[in-house]
C-alpha cells in the first residue's frame, strides 16, 4: 500500500516553517484591515455623493430666487393693472419621509370686478425629483373662503384632494406636476428645442407645452432674451422664460372674456 502521507506532502509542496506561517498570518491580517478601511472609504464616498446630490437639488430651488428670497409679479387684465402675486422661498421640511423645499405664493387680484381672488398657496417639492409632495391652498374666491390640500403619491399615481374637509382621490399617470410649480418654476434641466412639444401630467388634465422660438422682450428696465413657450390644456397660455434662470418673465392666459397677463418685476 502506498504511503499516502508522503504522496499528499509531495502534491502540496514543501511544508511552511513556523516563521513563514506567522508572516503569512500577519500579511492576511493586514490585508483584511486594509479592505475594511477601503470599504469604509467607499461607503463614505457613496454617502457623500448622495448628500451632495440632495444638496444640489435643494440649491436648485433656492438659487433660482437669486439674491433675495422673493419673486414679485404684477397682474394685468386686458392691459389694466389688477393686482400682484409674490413667490417666497421658505426653506426645507421633511414630510412623510420626503425631504422637501417649500415655496409659497401670496396673491391678490381683482380682475375687472369679475374675479376677486386672494390666496396663500404653499407648495412642497421633493428635494430629489422637484415633483410636488403636498400643496396647501387657503384662498378667497368671490368672498368665499376655501381651504384645499393636495397630497401627491407619485409611486401609486394618485392625488388626494381634501377640500373643506371632503376627500377626493384622483388617479393620474406619474410623474404628476402641480400647475403653479410647473409654470413659475419650470424644470430647469428640461431641454428646449424649437418646435418640440412636451406633455406634463396635472392631477385633472394633461398640458402640452411647445417651445416656439427664442424672443427678446422689453421688461421696462431692460431687454431680456427669453424662450417663448405655447401651452395648451384646459386653458391656453403663452409663457416667456428668461434664458438666464428659466423663470417666467411674462405669462399670458387667454380667456373667453379677455387676457390675463402676469409680468415679473425685476429688481433695480
Amino acid at each position: 500500500m502506498p504511503n499516502l502521507k508522503l504522496y499528499f506532502n509531495h502534491c502540496r509542496g514543501p511544508a511552511l516553517t513556523f516563521t513563514q506561517t506567522g508572516f503569512l498570518t500577519l500579511a492576511l491580517t493586514q490585508l483584511l484591515k486594509y479592505m475594511r478601511k477601503i470599504n469604509k472609504i467607499i461607503a463614505m464616498v457613496i454617502l457623500s455623493g448622495a448628500l451632495f446630490s440632495a444638496f444640489t437639488f435643494a440649491l436648485q430651488i433656492k438659487d433660482r430666487f437669486g439674491v433675495g428670497t422673493k419673486l414679485t409679479y404684477k397682474v394685468y387684465f386686458n392691459g389694466i393693472a389688477s393686482g400682484h402675486l409674490v413667490w417666497e422661498y421658505l426653506g426645507c421640511e421633511k414630510i412623510a419621509g420626503h425631504n422637501t423645499e417649500i415655496i409659497a405664493m401670496n396673491s391678490d387680484a381683482n380682475i375687472a370686478v369679475i374675479i376677486d381672488l386672494k390666496g396663500n398657496d404653499k407648495v412642497f417639492l421633493d428635494s430629489g425629483t422637484l415633483l410636488p409632495v403636498k400643496v396647501e391652498r387657503d384662498i378667497i374666491v368671490f368672498g368665499k373662503k376655501e381651504v384645499i390640500q393636495e397630497l401627491y403619491d407619485q409611486k401609486r399615481g394618485e392625488v388626494k384632494i381634501i377640500k373643506n374637509g371632503k376627500e377626493t382621490i384622483i388617479k393620474q399617470e406619474p410623474p404628476i406636476h402641480n400647475i403653479l410649480a410647473l409654470l413659475y418654476f419650470f424644470p430647469k434641466n428640461t431641454p428646449l428645442k424649437k418646435g418640440e412639444e412636451m406633455t406634463f401630467n396635472l392631477p385633472t388634465q394633461k398640458v402640452k407645452i411647445k417651445m416656439h422660438e427664442e424672443r427678446e422682450i422689453d421688461t421696462g428696465k431692460e431687454k431680456r432674451k427669453t424662450y417663448l413657450l405655447i401651452g395648451r390644456g384646459a386653458k391656453r397660455f403663452n409663457m416667456w422664460l428668461d434664458v438666464k434662470d428659466n423663470l417666467p418673465a411674462r405669462i399670458e392666459f387667454i380667456l373667453p372674456v379677455g387676457k390675463i397677463t402676469v409680468i415679473r418685476q425685476y429688481p433695480d
